[in-house]
């Protein structure tokens, strides 16, 4: 059992998702408590971001390495699509709203800069798990490479370090495939007038 890869990108993705969710909150507040609108849609949608973001990698991190049956590949496949296009959607619109103000001061613009900022950090993360994701199901074959992807540890495959070879065709001469004993080396044969002997060896 060796440490994955994976823990570093899951404790980035985790930790910077309460930091979205912090910022994303501190603007939304701000606006509830100062202004008689609601808060920009973008903001909102970030807060939604971290906390889908939060819950996600707690099923691929811990759920999935405590519980293994819950550990499904459909669901591992969609949890990383969803936040590659969610962070996307997230940081690009927030960028494309602030880009429209006429001027952006203060510590809840700041805010809202550096949500886009680290949204953006997220997205690059999660298309690094999908090539990892992927990676994994292409060297696997298929969906046993999702479940490669789970959790913070990967387990070796056990025996991966020995290779069993099946025994070659000439291995098997004098080995009947009915009768796995050993066949005798010689034979007799009758002919006219007598037996010979033929050798098998």
């Amino acid at each position: 059992m060796g440490f994955s890869i994976l823990l570093p990108i899951r404790v980035f993705q985790a930790t910077f998702s309460i930091v979205i969710i912090g910022l994303s909150g501190f603007v939304a507040h701000w606006y509830n408590t100062n202004t008689a609108y609601l808060p920009p849609s973008p903001i909102s949608f970030l807060l939604f971001c971290g906390v889908y973001s939060l819950l996600s990698v707690l099923y691929l991190g811990l759920v999935s390495k405590l519980f293994p049956k819950t550990a499904n590949p459909y669901a591992v496949l969609s949890l990383e699509i969803t936040n590659l296009l969610f962070w996307l959607a997230g940081f690009a619109s927030l960028s494309v709203f602030l880009s429209k103000l006429l001027f952006c001061r203060g510590s809840v613009c700041g805010a809202a800069r550096a949500d886009v900022g680290i949204g953006a950090c997220l997205f690059v993360s999660w298309i690094v798990t999908v090539a990892l994701l992927a990676r994994d199901a292409i060297r696997s074959g298929g969906f046993e490479g999702f479940r490669n992807h789970v959790g913070f540890l990967r387990h070796r495959r056990s025996g991966s370090g020995t290779h069993h070879r099946s025994p070659s065709r000439g291995s098997m001469v004098g080995m009947s495939a009915k009768h796995p004993m050993p066949l005798p080396t010689a034979m007799t044969t009758k002919k006219e007038g007598g037996y010979s002997q033929v050798s098998l060896a």
